[in-house]
């Protein structure tokens, strides 16, 4: 299987400004306050989310809120342990019963075959159920460039963009109807798309690195996998034409925050994040405005935080609609296929 993108039909990259990366990090480093929260989310009584990564950080809070508005949550892990203890650590503080949280765990999403699996499990567990809400949480930010999956991919791409992607293959079944009058698919993505490549936010020579002496910095592989992110929220959107059904497809950068993303870096770096990141909860009032506010209307859309809608990087934002995103989703599709 081809590691190389055909480049040859991808236009010309327009220029981007340095100016506008400035004041996009100088925004995310003093982010307006949210005015979008728990006091303006609907009751979600009738409602059912799915979750991933929705153990720890953002995930947690993001279910935290969610259960207090009385929606049933979908919550998919990796270690069924530390799924099981988030979820009673939840059902304690919310006072909500058992039923309302439920724990999918074995989902690795460096690992395909247990994406699958988690998939078939959602299927036939969910299957005549109304899938009102998406968050595909669940992202791995690496301070090392040399981590692979076994099948040799770099592991920030196979979690964070590989994984939601497959996953969303059998969700879509259950989730492509016109069923509800809510209904929303949130691709969390982050500001460190602006450290993407230049050509596209993408490495078309090898999107997957798996030449592991040819890999750049760890940032710029995260931020290639945040790219992509936000080409996913789009082109999912048109491919499966989710206008017809009701459904709003966008992309969130939830914000600079004090979270497990950051467990492998330098003490330095943790010191740094304990004391001038956000809480966690903030980066939940973003993820929850992508999900819930009536603002939102258009396929696409780029949310940051604590619950605005901004413009990503040019080039990339150029690619929703030229075909440099189409480009990159063909070819994680084919790099999945085997597994759906």
């Amino acid at each position: 299987m081809s590691t190389t993108v055909d480049q040859s039909t991808l236009p010309p990259v327009p220029r981007c400004s340095m100016l506008y990366s400035i004041k996009e990090y100088y925004y995310a480093i003093r982010p307006n306050l949210p005015k979008f929260t728990e006091k303006d989310y609907p009751d979600l009584s009738d409602k059912l989310a799915i979750v991933t990564g929705m153990n720890t950080g953002i995930g947690y809070e993001v279910c935290k809120l969610l259960l207090a508005k009385n929606c049933t949550v979908i919550g998919v892990v990796r270690t069924q342990s530390r799924g099981d203890l988030a979820a009673e650590n939840l059902i304690k503080e919310t006072q909500v019963s058992k039923e309302k949280l439920q724990i999918i765990a074995g989902c690795d999403f460096t690992k395909f075959e247990t994406v699958k699996q988690t998939g078939l499990s959602l299927q036939n567990k969910l299957e005549g159920k109304t899938i009102n809400l998406i968050i595909h949480n669940a992202g791995l930010m690496s301070s090392r460039n040399d981590l692979s999956n076994e099948d040799g991919i770099e592991a920030m791409f196979a979690t964070n963009v590989m994984g939601p992607q497959l996953l969303q293959h059998f969700l879509d079944p259950l989730f492509l109807k016109k069923d509800s009058s809510l209904k929303r698919i949130v691709w969390v993505s982050s500001l460190a798309h602006f450290s993407s490549p230049s050509n596209y936010g993408v490495n078309w020579d090898d999107p997957t690195y798996k030449d592991v002496s040819s890999r750049p910095s760890s940032s710029v592989l995260y931020g290639q996998s945040k790219a992509i992110n936000i080409y996913q929220a789009k082109i999912w959107a048109d491919l499966n034409h989710a206008d017809k059904y009701g459904i709003i497809s966008t992309s969130c950068f939830p914000g600079i925050l004090k979270t497990e993303l950051t467990r492998d870096y330098s003490f330095v770096v943790k010191n740094i994040a304990k004391r001038l990141f956000w809480d966690s909860k903030y980066g939940a009032y973003s993820e929850l405005y992508a999900a819930l506010s009536p603002d939102l209307s258009k396929q696409g859309e780029y949310v940051v935080p604590f619950g605005e809608v901004h413009e990503p990087r040019e080039d990339i934002k150029l690619g929703l609609s030229n075909g440099a995103g189409l480009k990159i989703w063909e070819y994680v599709e084919e790099q999945i296929k085997q597994y759906f």
